[in-house]
């Protein structure tokens, strides 16, 4: 190719609108979050199995062969919402999960130091509510899935991405507290049974509402009273274990 030609084709590749490119790829993206905004919302309220790729395409208004065009089947669209929701949830866990494994990591971090990471833990999950926003099904998305009833691809990315860090971490700040051996199991379900006090206010929120008498709206007021309680608990618990680690010696 000649030097001419060279400069022909450069300047005509510069001048080339680039907006049609790029709004061509931010339309397509935004098609994408809408599909699965939408898709939440039907797999939370009818289930996987009962929401069909029809439902999700009316909801998102966009249609069915959109769905295969993004994400190949049902299947892809119900992980890319769990992929979607893990995002989230690491834009508010992510930094408190590092920082408790760093202590984790450290053998000589004290019983401070190792209560204080796992209460961090848990002022990020109670904080969850009041910082993200509002997604709608995805409190009933995340129960049913919680519960098995989702797909196992799904299970796979937020188990792998996500639970399985937070649970590693638990379980091993409070054997150390407990001064036992990190497979210890007694300890082991503790650590869940601390890890998921408040839970109910999230995945159970519909009945902990009706049971409560609460409106269904937001409430900063509320949110900050259901943080309080987590953490004075979460404290009281971590501390009972220290105190009857060292009261066996």
């Amino acid at each position: 190719m000649t030097g001419a030609s060279r400069a022909g084709r450069a300047k005509g590749a510069a001048a080339r609108p680039r907006h049609a490119v790029d709004t061509g790829y931010q339309r397509g993206e935004e098609t994408r979050a809408r599909i699965i905004l939408a898709a939440i919302k039907c797999f939370g309220e009818y289930g996987f199995a009962g929401a069909s790729t029809r439902d999700i395409a009316n909801e998102a208004g966009v249609n069915a062969p959109a769905l295969q065009y993004y994400f190949d089947n049902k299947e892809g669209v119900y992980t890319a919402c769990v992929e979607y929701i893990v995002s989230l949830v690491m834009g508010q866990m992510g930094e408190a999960i590092e920082v408790a494994e760093r202590v984790v990591a450290d053998p000589g971090a004290t019983d401070k130091q190792l209560i204080d990471a796992f209460c961090g833990l848990q002022n990020r999950k109670a904080g969850f509510m009041e910082e993200v926003p509002e997604i709608e099904g995805w409190h009933m998305f995340m129960a049913r899935e919680q519960a098995g009833l989702g797909p196992e691809a799904g299970f796979k990315v937020f188990h792998e991405r996500f639970s399985s860090r937070l649970s590693a971490v638990g379980a091993n700040i409070v054997t150390r507290l407990a001064g036992v051996a990190p497979d210890n199991e007694a300890m082991r379900i503790r650590a869940v049974c601390i890890s998921t006090l408040g839970m109910a206010f999230r995945v159970m929120r519909r009945s902990v509402d009706c049971s409560m008498g609460w409106a269904n709206e937001p409430n900063p007021e509320r949110n900050r009273l259901v943080r309080e309680a987590v953490l004075e608990q979460t404290q009281y618990l971590l501390e009972r274990i220290v105190r009857q680690r060292t009261s066996a010696r």
